[in-house]
């Protein structure tokens, strides 16, 4: 950086200096600026036409940069970062990385196209690309056949596709076909290729084109009722297209952008115009003048996936690892070579013209603005390229591809002495020399010292990369062949075979974790006191009399409850009303009745005055709502506590051994649980209501709030066995000691009901 260009000197009062405090890598390499080469006038490049040579060095670029980020991500031998809240190095993940463009356009798409296929995850902070998203232009195709069958291009694209199911050459033995003996007043385009061949052929291609035209036939019927947007849900469905590009690598990104398509599509039903056809019509006008949405990023915190973004907006913002790329590319310099040029201090000029002799030239004028405005944009470059390299905390890497490698390379190979002794003076390169770049690598290898060791410089052969696309492309269609032989074999197309019943199929209905409310719901009985949650009762259902839908009444005559007869329903109007007041009221009267057994304090209650005393503590403490207090009955709880279970949790809390509201986890195989033919763990959790120890092992208790009448001691013993069972192997897994009893207690029967465990 000079006066002269870029109006800034580079001196010790302007440098940068690092700020931050590292301790030093275990490995030097990982803070070492990288500067890769790519020499694109690789005679693999040269047999192409221009633009096809353009977009290949564009893909190498990209595959280089790709290689060398999974070379830096891998667990075991990649590069670690220091991580200041730790205080430790830890592995570079993809999210720390980012690729820096000086423009966007034309770079962000290729790139975002090679790292994917790579398998690296990869976001673009761009407007464009999205119609151009391989998922999206299949989808918005299929749409335009829906619309109208007789499109070729639409219709070559979806049958190309994994919806399709055609390769390449299968396409064209379908077009072959049709030239091959031409009929007088035969359609013309694909179309009607592919309805000669449907007519002629019984073979595989008929297959599949057979398949796609019933599918694009109900797809148009439904289409004629159904709003877009449900209509893409249908193609999901039908097509598998949405879990398809899930699978795919950036699958996250891929499914974001389907999303995207179906709420762009919902947001245009919204409107005036509904319907594929004026849809199809708004996609093309979006197009037409390049109004693009930019792909759906979905980027966050928890996504690991690498940015890519302009040099412009990355100003101000510092990331672990940088990759700058397209060193290589030229200076943009248009704006110096337009037919009016126009500067603020030297007003415009414009080119010479005699309409006599028909000539143009440039004038004096001209070619001072002319260069002027030449050096404020190498000015501007130089400074752009300043920020690029400072966006990095800990690692710099830097790509350029360039025609004439060689050249240039040779070219700036060795500066004059009389450039060595200004650089060695701080007076840095010469303006002719500066002025000479038209490229960022000009200016980096003009500096590159390769004695002082800061810059690693490596040329990396095209042919290499070009190699590993090449394998990648084997492999698939080594995996396509593989399929191909797959349906020979097994004498099934593939569709077929993978729809053939999965060995592990028991496995798929499997609940990773479940709870014992859920197994009782399973056996179609529900334990009042227990239950996770209140049912969802609609308000005109719940409003009438509420607090008398909830108590039990503190009033009830004792034989009401020693008997074990249901209270008579509140009527207040329907059938369904009374049900679902009841439903509410029997879960609030068990969870009342469980949560004050947890807060009572048993080794206290030896009177009748004593259970007084504590629930007026309880009430005073404010440990339970009001209403649930109301809803409790003494005498249900005194009978309770005069029972020989109560008596022996009495003398176990006295010394210490009672334990209430035990919380348990465990794994069960689903074989043994009923739930599927597996031997695949099963997680239950539960919460024990109470257990206490005794000399000759432990004794289950569990309060059951349920309205049963006398008799009924074997139907609850039944409703509740599985659940005690399933209790008892948890105590005993948990605290190594042998259960010897599990009872139910029963508050509405008001009796012991012993359990086998």
């Amino acid at each position: 950086m000079t006066k002269p260009l870029g109006n800034i000197r580079y001196t010790k009062e302007a440098a940068l200096y690092p700020g931050a405090s590292f301790p030093a890598p275990e490995k030097d390499e990982w803070a070492q600026t990288e500067l890769f080469l790519l020499n694109t006038g690789d005679p693999l490049f040269t047999g192409m036409d221009e633009e096809r040579a353009d977009y290949t060095a564009k893909e190498a670029e990209a595959r280089l940069i790709g290689k060398r980020i999974l070379e830096l991500t891998d667990p075991e031998t990649g590069m670690k970062i220091w991580n200041a809240k730790t205080g430790a190095y830890e592995p570079l993940r993809k999210k720390d990385i980012v690729i820096l463009l000086r423009s966007l356009s034309g770079w962000a798409e290729e790139f975002l196209s090679v790292l994917t296929s790579m398998g690296i995850e990869a976001a673009a902070d761009s407007r464009t690309g999205y119609f151009t998203a391989v998922e999206v232009e299949t989808v918005l195709n299929l749409l335009a056949l829906i619309d109208n069958p007789c499109q070729d291009i639409p219709l070559a694209g979806v049958l190309r596709s994994p919806i399709g199911g055609l390769s390449d050459r299968e396409l064209a033995a379908v077009a072959a076909a049709y030239k091959k003996n031409p009929k007088k007043g035969q359609e013309i385009g694909f179309y009607g290729a592919v309805m000669d061949y449907l007519r002629q052929n019984q073979d595989a291609i008929y297959e599949k084109l057979s398949r796609f035209m019933e599918l694009l036939s109900e797809l148009r019927r439904e289409a004629e009722y159904l709003p877009v947007y449900r209509l893409l849900y249908r193609i999901f469905e039908k097509t598998g297209y949405y879990d398809l590009v899930s699978v795919m690598p950036a699958g996250r990104i891929r499914r974001a952008n389907l999303d995207m398509l179906v709420e762009k599509a919902a947001a245009f039903e919204k409107g005036s115009y509904q319907g594929v056809f004026d849809f199809i019509r708004y996609i093309e006008k979006l197009k037409k003048y390049r109004t693009d949405f930019g792909e759906a990023t979905g980027a966050g915190e928890e996504n690991d996936s690498v940015r890519i973004m302009s040099i412009h907006k990355s100003k101000g913002l510092e990331f672990p690892v940088v990759f700058l790329a397209g060193a290589g590319k030229a200076f943009n310099r248009q704006d110096a070579k337009g037919k009016l040029l126009i500067d603020e201090a030297l007003g415009a000029a414009s080119d010479y013209i005699d309409p006599e002799l028909r000539i143009k030239a440039a004038t004096l004028k001209k070619n001072v603005l002319s260069r002027r405005a030449v050096l404020e944009s190498m000015g501007e470059e130089l400074r752009i390229l300043y920020v690029a390299m400072t966006r990095a905390k800990e690692k710099l890497i830097i790509t350029a591809a360039d025609k004439y490698l060689e050249n240039r390379l040779q070219k700036w190979k060795q500066l004059s002495g009389s450039e060595e002794e200004s650089m060695g003076t701080g007076q840095g390169l010469s303006f002719s020399l500066l002025n000479a770049a038209g490229s960022y690598l000009d200016w980096l290898l003009m500096a590159h010292n390769p004695e002082d060791g800061s810059l690693r410089m490596e040329e990396v052969p095209v042919k290499e990369l070009l190699c590993e696309e090449e394998k990648r492309q084997l492999h698939q269609s080594s995996v396509s062949a593989w399929l191909s032989d797959l349906r020979e074999e097994k004498g099934v197309s593939v569709p077929e075979w993978i729809s053939m019943p999965y060995a592990h199929e028991a496995d798929l209905t499997l609940h990773a974790k479940m709870s014992v409310s859920e197994l009782k719901e399973r056996g179609q009985f529900t334990d009042d006191g227990e239950s996770d949650f209140l049912p969802t009762i609609p308000d005109f259902m719940r409003t009438p009399e509420p607090e008398s839908l909830l108590q039990d009444g503190p009033a009830e005559p004792e034989s009401r409850f020693q008997d074990g007869m249901p209270e008579p329903e509140k009527r207040t109007g329907g059938e369904s009303q009374q049900t679902a007041a009841s439903a509410l009221g029997a879960v609030f009267r068990g969870t009342a009745y469980h949560r004050a057994l947890e807060l009572l304090a048993f080794h206290k209650i030896w009177e009748r005055a004593d259970l007084k005393r504590e629930l007026e503590r309880i009430r005073e403490e404010e440990l339970m709502d009001p209403a649930a207090m109301e809803v409790l009955d003494e005498r249900r709880l005194w009978r309770f506590f005069q029972s020989e279970t109560a008596r022996r949790m009495r003398e176990a809390g006295r010394l210490g051994k009672l334990h209430k509201e035990s919380q348990f986890v465990m794994g069960i195989a689903a074989s043994e649980m009923d739930e599927a033919d597996s031997e695949e763990p099963v997680l239950i959790q539960g919460i024990i209501d109470a257990w206490f120890e005794e000399e000759d092992g432990a004794v289950l208790v569990d309060y059951k709030t349920d309205r049963t009448k006398k008799g009924e001691e074997t139907v609850l013993l039944e409703r509740y066995r599985l659940q005690m069972i399933y209790y008892a192997r948890a105590l005993s897994q948990i605290t190594g000691l042998h259960v010897k009893e599990a009872i139910l207690y029963s508050l509405s029967l008001q009796e012991e009901i012993p359990v086998p465990v």
